[in-house]
């Protein structure tokens, strides 16, 4: 049995999150985990001009983001812009961790990397990080 524990404190106000991801179970999945761990989710989106457009309208704390997205731009891309636009950064969900695709990743500043599949500790062990960075507390 994993036992997660919510990295914030109860106290404060949950931690929005915006989920990019092409396939719809991974995005329920990840929605149902994100949760549990006491954060909340604001949407669910599955290409970059609408994870551009949400990101704009909902304004997340983060969006975990998929590098390959439905249609011609990736999630590195949505990533970049969603910065450039908004300030919000990400933190990449993804099966690719190859250096050139870290790489381009590292333009947008990302809290960080999640490979998948991912386990529930390594996703927690990066938003308590993520968390920590957007409370001031590092």
């Amino acid at each position: 049995m994993i036992v997660m524990t919510d990295p914030s404190p109860a106290s404060d106000t949950p931690i929005r999150i915006l989920i990019v991801e092409d396939e719809s179970l991974a995005a329920m999945a990840l929605e149902e985990v994100l949760g549990m761990l006491g954060f909340a989710v604001v949407g669910i989106e599955d290409n970059a001009d609408d994870a551009v457009a949400a990101a704009e309208r909902l304004r997340p704390d983060i969006v975990m983001m998929d590098i390959r997205l439905l249609g011609p731009r990736d999630g590195i891309e949505a990533a970049v812009a969603i910065r450039k636009r908004t300030g919000i950064r990400c933190i990449f969900t993804s099966a690719f961790g190859d250096p050139e695709t870290r790489h381009r990743a590292a333009e947008c500043d990302p809290f960080g990397f999640v490979r998948k599949p991912y386990f529930p500790a390594e996703l927690q062990r990066a938003l308590g990080q993520a968390t920590e960075t957007l409370r001031g507390r590092v």
